[in-house]
């Protein structure tokens, strides 16, 4: 008897949650997560095979459009330092009437890295390229200074 699989929406949860986890957007993570399956593991999406990896991952990535999931994701970017090293980190901002409080959750690969916080000041329109030069620059020190794990 074969066993029984979990239907496809579940994979999507499981999907949504791994993304979150990992510094990915939709886009971003379809890929990573789709390569991590085995094809037991997609055998529920008949058949297994490239074309059914391939249809998954469109999917997946599709799922950034819509609305009720993308509003779960915080803004993710990327960054490549000068040693070479690839980063993520999803960035979230706390505006004040005059300055800007923010932290980022770092990534490298899949593993987790640590926070990175800060503040500043300035032209409001400014905050989200103000806060974003600070964590890529800290990304450049040898020993980046999370403050937390």
């Amino acid at each position: 008897m074969k066993p029984t699989q979990p239907p496809a929406h579940d994979l999507r949860l499981q999907f949504i949650d791994w993304a979150k986890q990992h510094g990915h957007s939709p886009q971003t993570g379809a890929a990573p997560f789709v390569d991590l399956q085995s094809d037991y593991d997609l055998s529920g999406e008949q058949p297994t095979g490239d074309g059914v990896r391939e249809r998954l991952r469109r999917d997946l990535a599709a799922l950034g459009q819509e609305s009720d999931v993308a509003v779960q994701f915080p803004p993710v970017y990327a960054c490549t330092n000068s040693r070479g090293e690839q980063y993520r980190y999803s960035l979230m901002l706390v505006i004040a009437e005059d300055s800007v409080e923010w932290t980022g959750r770092v990534w490298r690969g899949l593993d987790y890295q640590g926070v990175l916080t800060g503040r500043g000041s300035g032209p409001r329109s400014n905050y989200t390229h103000l806060a974003r030069m600070a964590i890529e620059r800290e990304l450049e020190l040898p020993q980046p200074h999370y403050t937390r794990g």
